[in-house]
């Protein structure tokens, strides 16, 4: 006879839990290894492992601004990092395996595999390079796709990049540099809930100079041909979804480093795209970012950004967002052991067409704010602590909310 519907639910959540404690009592058991053994991580050693524990609690998961729903998120990892130089060749390789697991909503739970592999190559003392590939595996935020359906919707995104460059030089101040990027985006569910931010494939050509100036200092202008696929959606021109689109960005970089306590990277670009089929999604402006580090002692570090980016949004009245924002993040080493954060951020998103669609008027206003503090008490442990209460004000009625979360976090290295 099959069991009722909450029995199965408790024993697939006692199954969790007694996975997630193996998890627990093998970092613990591995805490006594560590200690007996006195071994530890050494940033000089090639190969080194992690293996660590999260726990965060969020008081309103779906950002509801009527209904909220708290969860327990638990997240137990264990990772291989290895940096190795042969010759003048160097190999880095990045692997972390996740397991997700939501108290109340387990059917958000997922597994992530995640990686970041690098060879940064030099055929000549004048002719270098790096070929490298990642990949990020995330559960969509659903501070775009709110309502009570979504409670039964599971909808996992999954980011790859290759990317290949060469960097030519004879005397290392003129630089000229190329390389081609292939970049994806997949959605696990591409249901209308989710279109807004659709699956695809962009590969692209990149181009460009830097100079280096003897002060450590450098200026770039790069060009970037990339041409798009929407791999998921079919062509509908009743809600004007187009299936490819070409991009062309310039950009102009600096890396300026303004005294010994002080540096200043900016970006300016001029971002193009054009639609395959329908003009009505194109979209063009200028982007950028400033980011300014200050560290006015050996123990204070700030850093004050400022962006603005253009992002595509395809929805039946939006074709493309406006993104600008301001943050301050200040870093403090209260010891060699302790270090607190805190990070202070406030946003205007901008929901944008060219005019040809039903005009959203939607305009948000994003503020968050949090602190964390993190210990390591020996080479090989670290715990950690983070608080953030963040919200939204939009001009369209119930996608205002707030959210507090909370979590802590204990890794080993060896």
């Amino acid at each position: 006879m099959n069991q009722p519907y909450e029995q199965q639910m408790n024993a697939r959540k006692n199954i969790q839990l007694n996975g997630l404690t193996g998890v627990l009592l093998l970092l613990l058991s591995s805490t006594g290894l560590l200690y007996a053994s006195n071994s530890h991580a050494d940033q000089q050693d090639p190969l080194n492992f992690i293996v660590g524990v999260s726990r965060m609690h969020d008081n309103n998961l779906f950002r509801s601004s009527k209904n909220e729903r708290s969860e327990n998120i638990t997240s137990a990892y264990a990772g291989i990092r290895l940096d190795k130089q042969y010759a003048q060749q160097r190999f880095k390789f990045d692997f972390t395996l996740t397991a997700n697991r939501y108290q109340n909503f387990d059917l958000l739970d997922f597994n992530a595999k995640d990686y970041k592999a690098a060879w940064l190559w030099t055929l000549t003392p004048y002719l270098t390079g790096t070929i490298s590939l990642d990949r990020k595996q995330t559960l969509n935020s659903f501070q775009d796709f709110q309502g009570t359906s979504l409670v039964n919707i599971r909808n996992l995104n999954v980011r790859e990049t290759q990317h290949f460059e060469a960097d030519f030089s004879p005397h290392n101040v003129w630089h000229i540099l190329g390389g081609f990027t292939r970049s994806t985006q997949k959605n696990s569910n591409n249901s209308n809930s989710f279109v807004g931010q659709d699956s695809f494939v962009s590969n692209s050509l990149d181009a460009g100079v830097r100079y280096n100036f003897r002060s450590g200092s450098s200026v770039a202008a790069m060009s970037h041909l990339r041409q798009g696929d929407y791999k998921d959606r079919q062509l509908n021109a009743a809600a004007l979804f187009d299936t490819a689109y070409d991009e062309q960005e310039v950009e102009a970089k600096l890396d300026w480093i303004l005294s010994g306590k002080s540096r200043l990277n900016a970006r300016a670009a001029y971002v193009t795209r054009d639609h395959d089929h329908f003009s009505d999604r194109d979209y063009s402006g200028l982007v950028g970012n400033v980011d300014f580090s200050w560290s006015p002692t050996a123990k204070i570090r700030m850093i004050l950004s400022a962006t603005s980016n253009l992002s595509t949004y395809q929805t039946s009245d939006t074709s493309y967002t406006r993104s600008t924002s301001f943050s301050v993040k200040p870093v403090y080493e209260l010891s060699s052991k302790v270090t607190m954060n805190a990070h202070m951020v406030i946003a205007k998103r901008s929901f944008l067409d060219d005019g040809s669609l039903p005009d959203s008027d939607r305009v948000d206003w994003t503020k968050s704010a949090g602190f964390g503090i993190d210990w390591m008490p020996l080479r090989s442990v670290s715990v950690g602590g983070n608080l953030e209460r963040s919200s939204r004000n939009s001009n369209k009625a119930d996608l205002d909310y707030s959210d507090t979360t909370a979590s802590v976090n204990a890794n080993l290295f060896f």
